[in-house]
């Protein structure tokens, strides 16, 4: 559990609307800049990654982030697709901070999506979903093996994807680097989308179930 969300819900909110007011001035301050030279563009490595931390509360408590775990989840959702999304770089910072780089963090990751898949499953078992919903992720989040073993089938990352994952490349990065427990470069040209329908995933639920305990 994201030990932010276990604050007293007027603390949660004062504190995601000061977070969410200095997004608005470090993305308004860089809106300046770039009216009077566009050589500060290159400054939105930077703007994008302290923006998507300064937001993540408030849009958790309004609901545009549904998350299926605390470190898994969903925006745009609907009964015909389901984009499974890895946490922000605030709940890394609340969730990962005592975790050991390299195996253990992939583990605790790994774990969370599996938990994630669960709860699509159990969606469609209690009729909320369709067993037709399309379930996308990214494989970078879990091996190219993991995802055909559950019934995902790999395909080229779209060029909207990669070009948002080249805006995110210095969270990337970290977070890439803490899971193979030393500094790494993510080669974006590697990652793929793997797709599945509900009715598969219900069919896979005894392994994936498997796979949570193993690394749980």
């Amino acid at each position: 559990m994201n030990s932010y969300y276990q604050l007293p819900i007027i603390v949660q909110w004062l504190l995601a609307i000061l977070l969410a007011g200095l997004a608005i001035i470090i993305i308004g301050t860089w809106s300046d800049l770039l009216d009077k030279s566009f050589l500060y563009f290159p400054l939105f490595l930077l703007v994008i990654p302290i923006g998507q931390f300064a937001i993540t509360p408030i849009m958790k408590l309004t609901g545009v982030y549904k998350y299926l775990t605390p470190m898994v989840l969903v925006f745009g959702a609907s009964d015909k697709k389901y984009d499974l999304h890895n946490g922000t770089s605030f709940d890394y910072m609340m969730l990962m901070r005592n975790t050991q780089p390299g195996l253990p963090w992939r583990k605790k990751i790994l774990s969370y999506y599996m938990e994630a898949l669960l709860k699509v499953i159990e969606k469609i078992e209690n009729k909320e979903l369709p067993p037709t919903v399309e379930v996308r992720g990214s494989s970078y989040f879990f091996s190219d093996r993991t995802a055909e073993k559950l019934g995902f089938d790999l395909k080229k990352t779209g060029a909207f994807e990669i070009l948002n994952l080249m805006f995110n490349i210095i969270d990337l990065t970290w977070t890439y680097s803490l899971a193979q427990g030393k500094f790494s470069w993510p080669n974006l040209r590697n990652i793929k989308t793997a797709t599945t329908t509900g009715e598969k995933l219900v069919k896979n639920k005894p392994l994936i179930q498997a796979i949570l305990k193993r690394v749980s």
